[in-house]
């Protein structure tokens, strides 16, 4: 007798549970958690796989200094002086939350569907857009001038170091001897 109670009582809630799993809300408000937590998910994966390809410099001087010291190292280069033109400026990835609205018109048996999407910025506590990382400035151009830089084997090596560290095409990079 006893272990009828217990079959009864796990059959009702077993049918509590079904009727919450049923519910359109529950089904709403899961699905929406579970999207949330995906695409937190990506952008975690996205940045930290970004994050290993980007060069790590805070200062484009420095980014300068840094590639002036491996081209110099290279054989048949002495003094070198480099300038990186960039095209505008860091830009900030912004947090950002994208609500769809779909309609329903119905029109003498034609059905038209109008999506509407509107996106807005998640805001921290302090009214400040929430920042999710940071993109560097694209490479417009690099101009090196080294002793050296006269002979073709290094003005090939010089352009394929830069192409290799700034992963910039060879059409940006112009190497001149220097004086």
């Amino acid at each position: 007798m006893e272990n009828k109670n217990i079959i009864d009582k796990r059959g009702k809630k077993t049918e509590k549970i079904d009727k919450i799993l049923r519910n359109k809300k529950f089904q709403i408000i899961f699905a929406a958690v579970v999207l949330f937590v995906v695409v937190i998910a990506y952008v975690s994966y996205v940045n930290v796989k970004d994050k290993d390809k980007q060069v790590t410099l805070s200062d484009g001087k420095e980014l300068t200094s840094q590639i002036q010291d491996v081209l110099g190292k290279i054989k048949g280069v002495g003094d070198v002086k480099v300038l990186i033109v960039y095209d505008g400026g860091e830009q900030l990835e912004i947090a950002s939350k994208v609500d769809k609205r779909t309609d329903r018109v119905e029109d003498e048996g034609r059905v038209t569907e109008i999506i509407e999407e509107t996106t807005t910025p998640i805001l921290t506590n302090g009214n400040e857009p929430l920042v999710i990382g940071t993109k560097r400035a694209k490479i417009d151009g690099v101009v090196v001038v080294a002793k050296g830089g006269d002979n073709p084997k290094v003005k090939v090596a010089i352009m394929q170091a830069l192409s290799t560290l700034l992963k910039i095409e060879y059409n940006c990079i112009n190497v001149f001897g220097m004086e």
